[in-house]
Protein backbone atom coordinates (compact mmCIF):
# COMPACT_ATOMS: atom_id res chain seq x y z
CA UNK A 1 0.00 0.00 0.00
CA UNK A 2 1.43 3.36 -1.45
CA UNK A 3 0.24 6.53 0.34
CA UNK A 4 0.12 9.49 -2.17
CA UNK A 5 -1.18 12.93 -1.18
CA UNK A 6 -1.94 15.47 -4.16
CA UNK A 7 -3.89 18.67 -4.28
CA UNK A 8 -6.04 20.89 -7.06
CA UNK A 9 -7.29 18.90 -9.28
CA UNK A 10 -9.74 20.75 -10.49
CA UNK A 11 -11.99 18.27 -12.11
CA UNK A 12 -14.87 20.17 -14.35
CA UNK A 13 -13.08 23.75 -13.71
CA UNK A 14 -12.70 24.96 -17.27
CA UNK A 15 -10.60 27.99 -16.38
CA UNK A 16 -7.65 25.31 -15.47
CA UNK A 17 -7.53 25.07 -19.11
CA UNK A 18 -6.44 28.01 -20.09
CA UNK A 19 -5.21 29.28 -16.58
CA UNK A 20 -2.42 26.46 -16.50
CA UNK A 21 -2.45 25.49 -20.65
CA UNK A 22 -4.17 22.08 -20.40
CA UNK A 23 -4.42 20.24 -23.97
CA UNK A 24 -8.07 20.33 -23.78
CA UNK A 25 -10.59 21.90 -25.41
CA UNK A 26 -13.09 21.10 -22.77
CA UNK A 27 -13.47 19.52 -19.34
CA UNK A 28 -15.12 16.33 -20.30
CA UNK A 29 -11.57 14.95 -22.30
CA UNK A 30 -9.61 16.55 -19.10
CA UNK A 31 -10.93 14.71 -16.57
CA UNK A 32 -11.16 11.01 -18.69
CA UNK A 33 -7.33 11.79 -19.10
CA UNK A 34 -7.40 13.19 -15.20
CA UNK A 35 -8.71 9.64 -14.16
CA UNK A 36 -7.18 7.32 -16.78
CA UNK A 37 -3.51 9.00 -15.27
CA UNK A 38 -4.80 8.71 -11.88
CA UNK A 39 -5.79 5.11 -12.11
CA UNK A 40 -2.49 4.11 -13.91
CA UNK A 41 -0.71 5.82 -10.53
CA UNK A 42 -2.75 4.89 -7.45
CA UNK A 43 -3.72 1.32 -6.75
CA UNK A 44 -6.89 0.02 -5.30
CA UNK A 45 -5.25 -0.61 -1.95
CA UNK A 46 -3.47 2.50 -1.89
CA UNK A 47 -4.65 5.84 0.39
CA UNK A 48 -4.97 9.19 -1.55
CA UNK A 49 -5.04 12.23 0.62
CA UNK A 50 -6.67 15.45 -1.68
CA UNK A 51 -5.73 18.52 -0.06
CA UNK A 52 -8.28 21.09 -1.77
CA UNK A 53 -9.82 21.90 -4.89
CA UNK A 54 -11.11 18.92 -6.24
CA UNK A 55 -13.67 19.31 -8.40
CA UNK A 56 -15.55 22.68 -8.90
CA UNK A 57 -19.58 23.00 -9.90
CA UNK A 58 -20.09 19.25 -9.38
CA UNK A 59 -22.91 18.26 -7.28
CA UNK A 60 -23.05 15.72 -4.91
CA UNK A 61 -23.92 13.07 -6.97
CA UNK A 62 -21.66 13.68 -9.56
CA UNK A 63 -19.03 13.86 -7.37
CA UNK A 64 -19.49 10.59 -5.73
CA UNK A 65 -19.74 9.13 -9.24
CA UNK A 66 -16.00 10.47 -10.06
CA UNK A 67 -14.49 9.19 -6.65
CA UNK A 68 -16.34 5.24 -7.33
CA UNK A 69 -14.12 5.72 -10.33
CA UNK A 70 -10.95 6.56 -8.75
CA UNK A 71 -8.45 4.07 -7.27
CA UNK A 72 -7.64 3.77 -3.52
CA UNK A 73 -9.23 5.45 -0.79
CA UNK A 74 -9.65 8.85 -0.81
CA UNK A 75 -9.28 11.73 1.66
CA UNK A 76 -10.77 14.75 0.35
CA UNK A 77 -9.96 18.01 2.29
CA UNK A 78 -12.30 20.35 1.41
CA UNK A 79 -10.63 23.63 -0.63
CA UNK A 80 -12.07 26.96 -1.60
CA UNK A 81 -13.68 25.77 -4.79
CA UNK A 82 -15.84 22.82 -3.40
CA UNK A 83 -19.50 22.82 -2.78
CA UNK A 84 -18.95 19.54 -0.20
CA UNK A 85 -17.58 18.96 3.07
CA UNK A 86 -14.31 16.81 3.73
CA UNK A 87 -15.04 13.44 3.21
CA UNK A 88 -13.25 9.90 3.05
CA UNK A 89 -14.38 7.56 -0.07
Amino acid sequence: MTVFFTSDSHFNDHRVIFMYGRPFASTGPMDEAMVARWNETVGPDDTVWHLGDFAVRLNERRVDDLLLRLNGRKHLITGKCECFSSLIF
